[in-house]
């Protein structure tokens, strides 16, 4: 493993996510059947902005996201009260919480005890920090995200972080990400640059995962026009 250590690391927030089933369109030579990402085309992410009441979401939609988490239809009201009430608080634009405590106190009101949810803390090399501010500046009378929030602050993830590997991840200015694997590059960056997943889906070799996110930015890979970096992923207990 690439040693990255700890003290290099700037948080980008913290998301509470499930893992997610390989899909068919993965490489299974290569993916593990079940796996952890920050994507949400990738990962069932919660809250979204369909916890938000004045989201451009109906309802049928709201309460299938709810349900995924285990979260019941009698409780999605209350679930959007206090998604609503955090916003732009600890919880940011449009997934991302500041803090893990804040990460683990949604956990503990609303996930049930039994469910595979876990807190995922996400982290940039310090290097990549500045580089990524510029590109994603909220352009004028618009709000930053979550991401640009969180890695504005400068601050290390907090302690307690299982390190889970690196996710080739790109950022659209509204915040979200799109994940390697949404672009089919398992297989790219195996033949191109000898970059196998591990059992999570990630990188263990971060400074490789680097040379995997510069490759995915170039124009003829045809992955998404935005901003493609190595993102490191920790694992904190829910509690």
């Amino acid at each position: 493993m690439n040693p990255l250590h700890e003290s290099r690391l700037v948080s980008g927030g913290y998301l509470v996510a499930r893992p997610a089933e390989r899909a068919p369109f993965m490489d299974a030579s290569l993916v593990p059947s079940r796996l952890q990402s920050a994507s949400g085309c990738i990962a069932p992410i919660a809250p979204d902005t369909w916890a938000i009441d004045w989201a451009s979401c109906d309802s049928a939609e709201r309460s299938a996201a709810a349900t995924r988490f285990g979260v019941p239809p009698e409780r999605l009201a209350e679930l959007i009260a206090w998604a609503t009430r955090r916003f732009d608080v600890d919880f940011l634009w449009p997934n991302v919480f500041l803090t893990l405590e804040a990460a683990r106190e949604f956990c503990a009101t609303f996930v049930p005890a039994d469910s595979d949810a876990f807190v995922l803390g996400l982290a940039l090399a310090s290097e990549d920090v500045e580089d990524f501010l510029q590109q994603t500046a909220p352009p004028p009378r618009e709000g930053e995200t979550g991401l640009h929030r969180c890695l504005a602050r400068r601050l290390p993830p907090a302690e307690g972080g299982v390190r889970l590997g690196s996710e080739v991840l790109g950022a659209e200015l509204g915040g979200t990400f799109h994940s390697y694997l949404c672009n089919g590059l398992e297989r790219t960056f195996a033949q191109q640059l000898g970059a196998r997943p591990n059992e999570h889906g990630l990188f263990d070799d971060h400074a490789l995962a680097r040379q995997c996110a510069a490759y995915a930015g170039h124009e003829d890979v045809g992955a998404e026009p935005v901003p493609w970096l190595a993102w490191v992923l920790l694992e904190y207990p829910r509690a």
